[in-house]
């Protein structure tokens, strides 16, 4: 079984673990909103994106990275952090940010990771899309 090494933590994981499982498993969170573990995975969001500090170079996905023995990575350096700021302005450029209204509010990984990451000023100079949420389109049906 390969050793890992995440965020200076060693583990042993068995081959073929991707490291969001691999760090899950050290007790260490790594962002992620497209990732599964009983899905195919897609790597779009790239929220879970990892520095490499041994076994590879730069930076990669850990939805999609697989753990193999001597691999290091790092979760919180600065440019892992600037990456995911500007992950997080990219998906909340549209997005209402009406949590207090929410149904999901308190319950959202898009709510958590905007708190984590501590960006509540947008550099968007444009406004948001401001449509009506409801649409009457029959007596039974609202979109």
């Amino acid at each position: 079984m390969p050793i890992v090494k995440i965020n200076g933590v060693e583990i042993e994981v068995p081959a073929g673990t991707n490291m969001i499982d691999a760090a899950a498993k050290a007790g260490i969170d790594i962002p992620h909103y497209c990732y599964h573990p009983h899905l195919s995975i897609a790597g779009n969001c790239r929220m879970c994106t990892c520095e490499i500090e041994a076994g590879g170079r730069g930076l990669e996905i850990a939805c999609n990275m697989q753990a193999r023995d001597g691999l290091a990575i790092r979760t919180d350096s600065p440019q892992v952090k600037a990456v995911r700021r500007n992950v997080m302005e990219f998906l909340l450029k549209n997005h209402p940010l009406d949590c207090p209204i929410c149904d999901q509010s308190g319950e959202c990984r898009l709510q958590d990771y905007y708190m984590d990451h501590g960006q509540y000023e947008s550099r968007l100079a444009d406004p948001k899309v401001g449509k009506h949420k409801r649409m009457d389109i029959g007596d039974h049906l609202v979109l």
